[in-house]
């Protein structure tokens, strides 16, 4: 089975809600925190050190007039009266299904305005638990159309 990215097929949803509206060009950047590795030498002798998963950090920015704004604000809102994190699901163009669990909501870390195309506000989503699904599935999809 040949998996083919298409970027209209990107969505990410937030406790069940789909968000709308990103800004023209700007990414989504997703990134696993922690499990970095490193060598290390002791006087026993070199090593390997791997640091614990620390879970992930998505950031979205999206359009300033985005139907979405509101919403992810008043989760924010409801986060900083003491309310729960949230259930953040990434689907990518090539399928592979990012899900934070009890997630927290930053303020907008950034406001681009003034230039030809529509301002931008930049949000972060943190999590210390995620799981990845379909992303061997992918790899070994790749893998085999190259001949590896």
């Amino acid at each position: 089975m040949r998996h083919v990215y298409n970027q209209k097929a990107l969505t990410v949803t937030v406790d069940g809600v789909t968000i709308q509206d990103y800004f023209e060009g700007a990414p989504l950047v997703y990134t696993w925190d922690g499990g970095e590795v490193d060598k290390t030498q002791g006087t026993d002798g070199p090593g390997i050190n791997l640091a614990t998963n620390q879970g992930s950090t998505l950031q979205i920015t999206l359009r300033e007039t985005s139907r979405s704004i509101g919403f992810l604000q008043s989760l924010r809102t409801r986060q900083e009266n003491g309310g729960a994190g949230v259930t953040v699901v990434v689907r990518t163009g090539a399928q592979i299904l990012l899900t934070m669990t009890d997630s927290y909501i930053g303020r907008p870390g950034q406001l681009a305005t003034g230039d030809k195309k529509q301002g931008g506000i930049q949000f972060t989503l943190v999590s210390a638990d995620d799981t990845t699904n379909n992303i061997m599935q992918i790899a070994d999809t790749v893998a085999s159309l190259a001949g590896i």
